[in-house]
């Protein structure tokens, strides 16, 4: 019992990383045919453009189950963003061994203080395998090795829609076996953001759901309608700071400090 409970929290430990590392996505892109290096910096530029704050999450740990069925440990909590680190604070937890010891051990303790995307990816040197065209996106199939031979994730392999800089699937390599991931995203404060996260580890066929939703930003990308005129909009850009975008409707919340926040 006790070793198949290590097994279970070993593999949330990775699946968490992974959804930590990976992080919420943004916007832009072009047409171009890249290179590999360019096709990643759009990635990282689009993630710190978004001027995400913080989410709200739900984070649902499935064991032996298809992802249709109710998940056996659902937490929810809210993820907050601070110059590209992430930290977690759980405020719902299940009860039973398994929830605890991911609580315990590896939730909250995964997203704190994680890297930025930028240097997480410096790990790696990048090579474009394939393309295809998905609803008129390009695609890259993209490769990432680590640079380091004992480097663990040693190996990233995934599809990245470059016309939105997002990452809608991919697999991630551990000595122990792989990570396979799907994205989804939503058109949130003239953005792309990354709304969904499912991650999977055949070898222990379990799965990590992760879904986020009222999002709150530094700034709003694209001004409302009450904003027509440019000055209107700059004398209330004083006045108010971080733009909340809930359900897709977009509202304001008044200054507190001076935001350290991308």
């Amino acid at each position: 019992m006790e070793v198949h409970n290590a097994r279970r929290l070993a593999l949330v430990w990775a699946i968490t990383f992974v959804a930590a590392s990976l992080g919420l996505r943004t916007l832009p892109g072009t047409a171009a045919t890249p290179a590999p290096e360019e096709i990643v910096r759009r990635v990282v530029a689009a993630q710190a453009a978004a001027g995400v704050v913080s989410a709200n999450v739900e984070l649902g740990l499935r064991v032996h189950k298809a992802a249709t069925q109710p998940a056996d440990c659902v937490f929810t909590g809210v993820l907050r963003v601070e110059q590209g680190h992430q930290s977690l604070q759980i405020q719902q937890r299940p009860t039973g061994l398994t929830c605890q010891m991911a609580d315990r051990y590896a939730l909250g303790r995964l997203f704190e203080g994680q890297e930025p995307l930028e240097s997480f990816l410096a790990r790696f040197d990048f090579s474009v395998l394939g393309e295809k065209l998905v609803d008129g996106d390009h695609y890259y199939l993209v490769q990432g090795i680590a640079r380091d031979p004992k480097g663990n994730p040693h190996g990233l392999m995934a599809w990245i829609d470059d016309d939105r800089a997002v990452v809608p699937e991919g697999t991630i390599s551990y000595a122990w076996g792989d990570i396979e991931t799907e994205q989804t995203y939503a058109r949130l404060n003239d953005a792309w953001i990354l709304t969904r996260q499912f991650l999977f580890a055949r070898r222990f066929d379990a799965s990590l759901e992760i879904n986020y939703h009222d999002f709150t930003f530094t700034h709003a990308r694209q001004a409302p309608p009450l904003c027509g005129l440019r000055a209107t909009c700059s004398r209330m850009a004083g006045v108010f700071g971080a733009w909340v975008v809930r359900n897709r409707s977009v509202s304001t919340q008044p200054r507190t400090g001076s935001p350290g926040l991308w």
